[in-house]
């Protein structure tokens, strides 16, 4: 069960980039847009893949995009406005959200029904999100 509860707290590159892509962009005054190339190199974060990352924040309205020699991309909205929990919910989907399901599609662990300890992964689950969904961008940028 050790490796379960491991397991439910761990976040992918693709989430760290993405706070760390948004960050930067947080930071630009009068939210002027940066090219992927420039965020690439504050943010030492490979092209292609800030490129994927805010593309798919682009989607969900976190970020937005302009094209052309002037073009990049800004935040759609005001830092202040944007949680961590967004973030994680856009480029993880809802990792957290049943980690028995989730270990259960791997092995029969023998106890889906009536779990004495499925309380206990709900419970974090719940609290980690509402936990997420109290940290903005606006914070984050204010603890550095």
């Amino acid at each position: 069960m050790l490796s379960l509860g491991i397991y439910m707290m761990q976040i992918s590159t693709k989430t760290e980039y993405g706070i760390r892509c948004l960050l930067c962009l947080a930071r630009e005054e009068g939210g002027e847009s940066l090219s992927i190339s420039e965020i690439s190199k504050k943010e030492h974060v490979p092209k292609h893949y800030a490129q994927q990352i805010l593309l798919r924040l682009g989607r969900a309205g976190i970020v937005k995009s302009t094209r052309g020699t002037e073009g990049g991309f800004a935040l759609a909205k005001e830092p202040k406005a944007i949680t961590v929990a967004q973030v994680v919910q856009v480029l993880e989907g809802v990792p957290f959200q049943d980690t028995c399901d989730h270990f259960n599609k791997h092995t029969n662990c023998g106890h889906t029904d009536g779990c004495s300890i499925r309380p206990v992964w709900q419970i974090v689950s719940r609290r980690l999100w509402e936990a997420l969904d109290q940290i903005t961008l606006a914070q984050l940028i204010e603890m550095k």
